[in-house]
C-alpha cells in the first residue's frame, strides 16, 4: 500500500492517507528555466489540508493534525464543491504591510494543539496559499507531471477570504526572483514541469532560491537576560546536526524578540531544562543554561564563518513543522562544500521492478531474475516482495559496506512475516555462481556462509524470502583458525521484558553509553527495529573475542549491580519483567547480530535504523513506549537522504578495549 492509498475513515468512507510533503533543495536558477515553473516562496508552515465532505483536516509536515489552530480555514470544504481533495501548500499570515511573515504567525503556531480563540483568529487572521493537489475525489495525482497537477488544482477556482491559488510563471526565472527581492520577499522555488510529486523525497527537481540566508537552528540553551530581560532570557544557543547526527554548536540569537515571545519561550524552555550540554565539538558560552533539543527555531543571518558559526542573527520564530533531529546546516548557494561523508548516500539506488509477476533484470552486469514481486510479505500493511526488494535496493550504497567480507546467515519468510521463518547459514547449493561464498569451521563442520558483496548477490538473497540480514561481527579470513578475524565491534542488544519498552532500552543505552565514555571509548546506537535497541563501541583492531565477551559480561553485570529495577544480564525469560536485558552474549565468534538498515519480521515494514543519542535521550524521557524511535522503509530513506549513514563511524573509529584482570573475569 502506497503513500497515497484509500484507507477507510470511521464511518467507512475511503479516504486517502495524508502524504509526506515532497521537499526541495537549496539550489541557484536551472540554466533552462523554459523546463520549469517558478514560484514565490511564502514564509509560513507548511500544511496538507484535506477537505472531504463538508470536513476538514488540516496536518503540518510533521504529520501534527493542527486543525483546531486554524478554523477560518474549514470554509474551503464549501469552495470545494463536494470535491474531496488533499491540498499541499502554505499557511500564512501576513503583517500590515501585506507582505507574509513568519514573525506574525508565532501566536497562532502557539495554537497549535489548542482551538484559536475568536479573538486570536480576528487579530492575525491565517490564508492557506495552495500551491500543489497530491489527490483529487480520492484519486491519486502524484504520478502526474506538475503542470498537469496545477492544471487540476487551478481548476477548483479557490480564491476566497482564506485561500488562494498562487500563480506561477513559467519560463521567467530570474524575473520573479527580482521581484520578490523588491517587494522584500524571501525567494523563489522552481520546480521542473514534468516533475511528479514523490512524498517524503528531498529532490533537485524542486529547488528554493534565497535571498537572504535563513534556516531552522535547533535551540540547546539559552543566556540569562539583564536589565529589561532578566526574567526572560538574553540569547537563545543555537545548533545543526553534522552528518553522522551530532549537534553541533553554531552560534547564539538575541535579537528580533518580541516581549510576549520572549515570555512564551522561557516558558518553554524551564520545562527543558537539563544539567549537560547537548552539544559537542565546540563549546556554547560561559553560563548558558542548557535545555534538551527539542525546540526549532528559524533565524535569519548574514553569513557562515570559517569555524561554522554565524553571524548577526535576528530570531524569526518557533517552528513545530520539522522534527528537531532532521535540522542540518543547508548549503549556501554557490558556496563550496566538502564532500559528502564516508557512506552518504546522495541519490537513490533504484531498480524498475513491475507490480506484480516475475522479471529478469540485468543488475550490475548479472542477471537476475526476481519472481513473485507482489506477494505480501507484511500482511497488515500490504508490504510486498518486490516493496522489500525496492528498499534494498535503494538503501544498498550504505548497507553494503556493512555487510562486505562478513559471513551472513539469512533470516527467510519465504511466505511473508506472518508463515513460517527459518535462518540460513549454509549458502544455498542453487545459488549463481557469481555469489561470494567463504568457509568457516563449526561444531558441526565446515559451512559455506554467503559474502553479500555486491547489489546483485543483495538481491538474490531477498529474493529467497531473506527479509533480514544477520552478519557476524568479524571479517572473513580463511587463514584465521576460526575462519573470521577479531571482532570489529563490540555489541550490546538490548531487549525489553513486557511492560517494558523501548524507552527503557534507551535508558540503558545511555547508562551503556556513559560508561565507554569514562574508559575514553565512544559508542553509536541503532534501534534493533523490533523492540529493543543496540550498541555498538567500534574497536577495527586486534581485540579478540577471549577480551570482548569477557568485558560485555563483566559491563551486563555491573549494570545489573547498579539498577537492579532496570537491568537484567542474565538470561532466563522470568527474570526479565518490567526489565531490560542487557544481552551480552553477542559478542561471539559464531554469533550473528541483524544489520543496520534491514528489515524487521514485524507487522509492519520496521527497519534497524542508527539513532543519535540526542534522540535517544528524547526517548527516553518520553512516554511513547513502543511507538518511540519506530521507522519504516520511507522513515529510513529519507534520513539518509539528509543525513547520510549515522553508522559509517562504526566501520573506520579504532578503540582499544581495555583488558580486565583475572579477578574481574
Amino acid at each position: 500500500m502506497g503513500p497515497m492509498s484509500p484507507t477507510p475513515d470511521r464511518e467507512g468512507r475511503a479516504t486517502p492517507v495524508l502524504p509526506e510533503p515532497m521537499l526541495a533543495v537549496v539550489g541557484d536558477l536551472p540554466r533552462d528555466p523554459e523546463a520549469w515553473a517558478f514560484e514565490v516562496k511564502w514564509d509560513g508552515v507548511r500544511a496538507f489540508v484535506h477537505a472531504d465532505g463538508g470536513r476538514v483536516r488540516i496536518r503540518t509536515r510533521g504529520g501534527r493534525d493542527v486543525t483546531d489552530a486554524y478554523p477560518e480555514i474549514a470554509g474551503i470544504a464549501d469552495a470545494l464543491g463536494g470535491h474531496d481533495a488533499v491540498l499541499d501548500g502554505e499557511l500564512v499570515a501576513f503583517d500590515d504591510d501585506g507582505l507574509p511573515a513568519f514573525q506574525a504567525l508565532q501566536p497562532r503556531t502557539a495554537a497549535h494543539g489548542r482551538r484559536a480563540s475568536p479573538d486570536e483568529v480576528e487579530a492575525r487572521p491565517v490564508t492557506l496559499l495552495a500551491f500543489d493537489l497530491p489527490s483529487l475525489d480520492g484519486v491519486p495525482l502524484v504520478d502526474l507531471p506538475y503542470v498537469e497537477r496545477r492544471e487540476r488544482l487551478a481548476a477548483l477556482a479557490l480564491d476566497g477570504p482564506h485561500w488562494q491559488v498562487p500563480a506561477h510563471h513559467v519560463g521567467d526565472g530570474a524575473g520573479l526572483l527580482a521581484a520578490t527581492a523588491a517587494r522584500g520577499l524571501e525567494g523563489v522555488v522552481a520546480k521542473r514541469l514534468d516533475s511528479r510529486y514523490r512524498p517524503g523525497r528531498r529532490s533537485d527537481r524542486w529547488r528554493k532560491i534565497k535571498h537572504a540566508l535563513r534556516q531552522e537552528f535547533v535551540v540547546g540553551g539559552y543566556t540569562p537576560g539583564r536589565g529589561g530581560r532578566a526574567s526572560t532570557l538574553g540569547a537563545l544557543q543555537l545548533g545543526v546536526h553534522d552528518a553522522a547526527g551530532t549537534l553541533r554548536y553554531v552560534g547564539g540569537v538575541g535579537t528580533g524578540f518580541a516581549d510576549a515571545e520572549l515570555r512564551r519561550l522561557r516558558s518553554r524552555l524551564d520545562g527543558l531544562a537539563r544539567a549537560s550540554s547537548p552539544f559537542r565539538g565546540r563549546r556554547a558560552p560561559a553560563g548558558t543554561r542548557f535545555v534538551r533539543p527539542e525546540l526549532v527555531c528559524e533565524a535569519r543571518f548574514s553569513a557562515w564563518t570559517t569555524d561554522g558559526s554565524i553571524r548577526h542573527a535576528t530570531y524569526e520564530g518557533l517552528r513545530d513543522d520539522k522534527p528537531a533531529t532532521d535540522v542540518v546546516r543547508e548549503p549556501v548557494p554557490g558556496e563550496h562544500r566538502p564532500p559528502p561523508p564516508e557512506g552518504a548516500m546522495t541519490e537513490d539506488r533504484t531498480i524498475e521492478l513491475p507490480d506484480e509477476g516475475d522479471v529478469t533484470l540485468d543488475v550490475d552486469g548479472r542477471e537476475l531474475t526476481l519472481s513473485s514481486l507482489d506477494k505480501v510479505y507484511y500482511p497488515e500493511s500490504g508490504f510486498t516482495k518486490g516493496g522489500a526488494l525496492d528498499h534494498y535496493a535503494r538503501i544498498a550504497p550504505v548497507l553494503l559496506p556493512h555487510l562486505r567480507d562478513r559471513p551472513v546467515t539469512l533470516k527467510r519468510y519465504p511466505d511473508g512475516v506472518d508463515g513460517k521463518a527459518f535462518f540460513q547459514k549454509r549458502a544455498a547449493s542453487h545459488r549463481p555462481e557469481w555469489v561470494a561464498t567463504t568457509p568457516v569451521p563449526s561444531r558441526r563442520g565446515t559451512i559455506d556462509f554467503v559474502l553479500v558483496q555486491d547489489l546483485p548477490t543483495l538481491l538474490w538473497a531477498v529474493n529467497l524470502g531473506a527479509i533480514e540480514l544477520h552478519p557476524l561481527l568479524s571479517r572473513a579470513d580463511p587463514d584465521a583458525p576460526g575462519g573470521v578475524g577479531p571482532p570489529r565491534s563490540l555489541v550490546f542488544d538490548l531487549d525489553p521484558g513486557a511492560p517494558a519498552t523501548i524507552v527503557e532500552c534507551c535508558r540503558v543505552g545511555l547508562l551503556v553509553r556513559d560508561l565507554f565514555a569514562e574508559l575514553g571509548l565512544e559508542c553509536w546506537a541503532k534501534t534493533s527495529g523490533s523492540k529493543g535497541l543496540q550498541v555498538y563501541v567500534p574497536l577495527n583492531g586486534d581485540a579478540g573475542y577471549d577480551r570482548t565477551k569477557p568485558l560485555a559480561h563483566a559491563v551486563a553485570r555491573l549494570l545489573e549491580d547498579r539498577h537492579p529495577d532496570l537491568v537484567v544480564s542474565r538470561m532466563a525469560k522470568d527474570l526479565r519483567d518490567g526489565r531490560v536485558l542487557v544481552d551480552w552474549s553477542q559478542n561471539d565468534e559464531h554469533k550473528t547480530t541483524v544489520t543496520v538498515y534491514a528489515l524487521r519480521a514485524r507487522t509492519r515494514p520496521t527497519v534497524s535504523t542508527p539513532v543519535t543519542w540526542d534522540e535517544v535521550e528524547a526517548a527516553a524521557e518520553s512516554d511513547a513506549g513502543a511507538d518511540a524511535l519506530a521507522f519504516t522503509v520511507d522513515d529510513v530513506h529519507e534520513r539518509v537522504r539528509e543525513h547520510g549513514d549515522r553508522f559509517a563511524p562504526v566501520l573506520h573509529t579504532t578503540q582499544d578495549p581495555p583488558t580486565l584482570g583475572d579477578g574481574e573475569r
